[in-house]
C-alpha cells in the first residue's frame, strides 16, 4: 500500500478548477472529432467512410511523430515564463484557428481540405495539450494528489464531452450547424481556460543547468524504465478497446438498438457515469493501489462488454444499463495511467537534473493516438465495405461483423491488458514529504 501523507496539499478547490478547465475545450474537440466528424464528413459531405477513415488515420500517424518532438522541445524550453506556458499560449491560438477550419467548413469541401484541416487540428491540439498536461505530472509531490489532479482533468473532460454531445439535441440543430456552435464554444473556452490557468495555477519552478539532451537521448532514457514500458503497453491495449467502443457507439444505437433519437442520451449516460464513478476508483487507488484500481475497472468493463450481443432491437433499458457500466470504467482508464505516470516522472526527475515530463507524456499520448487507428483504419473500412452505414444490421453477417468490432475484439484486448498488468512490475511509488523546489 501507499504510505499516506495528507498533511500538505499543493492545490485548493479553486486552483483545481483553474487547472482542469482548459481540458473542457480539448474534450469538446475530441468528442466532436471521434463521434460526429467521421460520420459528418463521410455521409453528410459525401466523402465515404473508407476515405475519411484513411485521412484520419494519416493525421494520427503524423501525431505519433510530432507528439514526442513537441514533448521534448517543451522539456528543453528555457524562458522566463517557464518551459510550458509559451507553448500553451501558441497552442491556444493555433488550436482555435484549426478548430474553426475543421469543425465549421464553409460550403462543399473535398479530400484535400479535410486532410489539411485535420492535420492542423491534430498538430495544434498536441502543441496545446502536451505542455499543459505535462504540468499536471510535475506540479505535486504527493502521490494521492496526483490522482486528484488527474481526476480534476477527467471531470472537466466529461463536462466538455457532454456539452459537445448535447448541443445538437438540446438546440435542435443538424450536425453541421451544431459543429459550428461547438467550434465557437471551444475557441471561447480555450482563451478563458488559458487566462485562469496562467493567473491561478501554481506551477513548479526548476532551474535546469544540465546539458541539453537530444531527442534520441531523451527517448532512450524514458524508455529504459521497465515500469514505463509496461504502462505504455497496457494503456495502448485498453485505449484501443475504448476507441472501438466509443467510435462505434453511434452506429450501435442507431442500427442495433434501433433508437436513433436516443443517440445523445446514450452518449450523455456514458460520459456522466464516467464522472460519477471517479471517486470510487480514486478511493480504491488510495486504499490499495492505482494498479489495483485500474485492473478492477478493466475487469468490470470486460464483463459488461460480454453482455452486448444479448441486446437486441428495442432493448433500450438493457442497453442503457450496459452503457452505464462501461462508462463507469472509462474514468479509471483515464486517470489511473496518468497518475501512475506522474509517480514515475516525479521519481525520475528527483533522481536526475533533466526535465522529462513532456516527453514521458508525449510518448504516452502517441500510444493513445495509435489506438485510434483500429476503429478508423480497420473497423470503419470493413463496415464501409459491407455498407453497414447504409443498410445497418440487415443480415447475420453484418451483425456478426459489427459485434466483432464492438464487443469481441474489445473484450480480447482488455483480457490481454489484464494479463500484462498482472504479470508486469509493481508501480507503487512511496510518498515523499519533500516539496517541489525551484
Amino acid at each position: 500500500m501507499y504510505k499516506r501523507d495528507d498533511s500538505v496539499r499543493t492545490f485548493n478547490v479553486w486552483q483545481l478548477v483553474c487547472f482542469g478547465l482548459l481540458t473542457t475545450p480539448l474534450a469538446m474537440g475530441g468528442l466532436a472529432m471521434a463521434m460526429y466528424l467521421p460520420t459528418y464528413y463521410a455521409v453528410d459531405m459525401g466523402l465515404g467512410l473508407g476515405l475519411v477513415g484513411a485521412i484520419f488515420v494519416f493525421g494520427r500517424l503524423l501525431d505519433i511523430v510530432t507528439d514526442p518532438l513537441i514533448g521534448h522541445w517543451s522539456d528543453e524550453t528555457r524562458s522566463r515564463f517557464g518551459p510550458r506556458k509559451p507553448w500553451m499560449m501558441a497552442g491556444v491560438l493555433g488550436f482555435s484557428i484549426s478548430v474553426y477550419l475543421f469543425l465549421a467548413p464553409s460550403g462543399a469541401i473535398g479530400p484535400a481540405y479535410l486532410a489539411l484541416a485535420s492535420c492542423l487540428y491534430f498538430l495544434f491540439y498536441t502543441i496545446l495539450d502536451v505542455p499543459y498536461s505535462s504540468i499536471g505530472l510535475e506540479v505535486s509531490p504527493h502521490v494521492h494528489e496526483r490522482s486528484v489532479l488527474a481526476g480534476s482533468k477527467a471531470v472537466f473532460q466529461v463536462v466538455g464531452a457532454i456539452l459537445a454531445a448535447a448541443l445538437p439535441f438540446i438546440m435542435g440543430y443538424s450536425i453541421g450547424e451544431a459543429l459550428q456552435v461547438i467550434a465557437y464554444a471551444i475557441i471561447a473556452l480555450c482563451f478563458i481556460g488559458l487566462m485562469l490557468f496562467l493567473l491561478f495555477v501554481p506551477t513548479p519552478a526548476r532551474t535546469i543547468d544540465s546539458p541539453r539532451l537530444t531527442t534520441v537521448e531523451a527517448l532512450k532514457f524514458v524508455l529504459s524504465d521497465r515500469r514505463y514500458r509496461y504502462l505504455l503497453g497496457s494503456f495502448l491495449i485498453v485505449q484501443t478497446s475504448n476507441s472501438l467502443v466509443s467510435g462505434l457507439m453511434v452506429l450501435y444505437v442507431i442500427h442495433i438498438v434501433g433508437a436513433a433519437e436516443l443517440v445523445g442520451l446514450f452518449l450523455g449516460i456514458l460520459l456522466l457515469s464516467s464522472a460519477a464513478f471517479l471517486p470510487l476508483w480514486i478511493y480504491i487507488s488510495k486504499r490499495y493501489s492505482k494498479k489495483t484500481s485500474w485492473m478492477a475497472a478493466i475487469l468490470t468493463c470486460t464483463i459488461a462488454l460480454a453482455l452486448i450481443p444479448l441486446v437486441g432491437r428495442g432493448d433500450v433499458t438493457a442497453a442503457i444499463i450496459i452503457s452505464i457500466i462501461v462508462g463507469s470504467t472509462f474514468g479509471s482508464d483515464a486517470i489511473m495511467p496518468t497518475s501512475m505516470l506522474a509517480d514515475i516522472v516525479y521519481e525520475k526527475e528527483q533522481e536526475g537534473k533533466n526535465r522529462l515530463g513532456g516527453l514521458y507524456l508525449a510518448v504516452k499520448n502517441s500510444v493513445s493516438k495509435l489506438s485510434f487507428i483500429t476503429p478508423m483504419g480497420l473497423a470503419f473500412p470493413v463496415l464501409g465495405y459491407i455498407g453497414f452505414e447504409k443498410t445497418g444490421a440487415a443480415g447475420p453477417n453484418a451483425i456478426l461483423t459489427f459485434f466483432f468490432f464492438y464487443s469481441a475484439l474489445p473484450i480480447l484486448l482488455r483480457l490481454i491488458a489484464l494479463y500484462v498488468l498482472k504479470t508486469g512490475p509493481d508501480f507503487i511509488v512511496e510518498q515523499k514529504r519533500n516539496s517541489v523546489s525551484g
